[in-house]
Order: C-alpha cells, then structure tokens, then sequence
C-alpha cells in the first residue's frame, strides 16, 4: 500500500477511542476508516502507483529508482 493510504490510514487507527480485540473488530475498524479516508491521499497514491508501474515495465521488471 501507498505510504501516503497508509499513513492517512494509521494516523485515523491511532485516534481510535476503543482499539479492535479481535480479527473481525480489526477488519471493521479499518473498514470505517478507509470509507472515511479523504480522497486526496487515495488520488496521490493511484498517480504514483502508476508511475512505478511505467517505471517497473521501462525497467524491463529490474530495478529501477524510487519515484516521487
């Protein structure tokens, strides 16, 4: 996942006033908080993803450097 997705997602986990005690309270919590996830860090992250892809395929699937 994107850095940007997931730090926008684990700053919302951090807020959180009850932490999930279970797998399924962890699922629905993250589930409330990507629905409430402004679209803005979601936007960057598909833009920049599909830079790296273009990057990966130009690499031919090698190596290539980190993009921002």
């Amino acid at each position: 996942m994107d850095n940007h997705v997931w730090s926008a997602m684990l700053e919302a986990y951090y807020k959180l006033k009850t932490k999930p005690k279970t797998i399924a309270e962890l699922k629905q919590a993250l589930q409330v908080i990507w629905s409430d996830l402004p679209q803005g860090p979601i936007d960057k992250a598909v833009k920049n993803f599909s830079k790296r892809l273009k990057a990966c395929v130009g690499a031919g699937g090698g190596h290539f450097e980190h993009l921002q």
